[in-house]
């Protein structure tokens, strides 16, 4: 059975990275996306990447996405084998880009296994990831807060955790070779940037992982 779900990440007009800050985690995402590259984008809410990717870096993209309201190229959940044979008659790929989508999902180890079978040898992932280390989630957790929210962190909608280095045990531990980690500090702490490199669990609110398949 597919799900309606409301489509909560969608730009107002346009998307256009070079307008947002230099380190959002959108930005860092897609500007990590080489160009005229065959795609797949899994999550595609309503296809502003996608659309993005397509009229700006001349790419062929396939969007997969649970909610029929965003008229993806193919609509399924995930977690359903059928959807996994429609995306495999698709298949190979240069990049799968999943941003915002394996914290929603109850096996991401087993995704990770599915995504390399739908990548062409050496291709590419790239996967962003709440941090559930950032300094503000720890300071609400120590005060005794654990209240889900539409949007965040605790989004009511995520089932799974990853921090900065368990998020990276994720993506290696399917077999996969990390080649580039970027985070996204969400504000508060941006003026200290310089931290990052100390204590990047704690800084990175978002984490954004390019990896290789061999």
């Amino acid at each position: 059975m597919v799900l309606r779900q409301k489509i909560k990440y969608a730009y107002r007009g346009k998307f256009d990275p070079a307008k947002l800050a230099p380190d959002n985690i959108d930005r860092l995402s897609t500007g990590l996306v080489k160009p005229k590259i065959k795609l797949l984008e899994l999550g595609c809410a309503a296809g502003f990447m996608s659309e993005y990717f397509r009229k700006r870096l001349g790419c062929t993209v396939i969007g997969v996405d649970i909610n029929p309201e965003a008229k993806p190229a193919i609509c399924g959940d995930l977690n359903d084998p059928m959807t996994w044979q429609k995306i495999k008659r698709l298949a190979p790929f240069d990049l799968v880009f999943a941003s915002a989508i394996l914290e929603h999902l109850p096996r991401p180890e087993e995704t990770l296994q599915l995504i390399k079978q739908v990548l062409k040898p050496k291709g590419e992932l790239i996967v962003t990831l709440p941090n559930i280390g950032h300094w503000r989630a720890r300071l609400k957790i120590i005060l005794g807060r654990f209240e889900y929210e539409d949007y965040g962190i605790f989004d009511r909608t995520h089932l799974r955790w990853f921090t900065y280095f368990t998020a990276q045990k994720l993506i290696t531990g399917a077999g996969l070779t990390i080649k580039k980690i970027l985070i996204d500090p969400a504000g508060g702490m941006k003026y200290c940037s310089w931290l990052v490199k100390y204590w990047p669990n704690l800084y990175a609110h978002q984490i954004c992982i390019y990896a290789t398949f061999h």
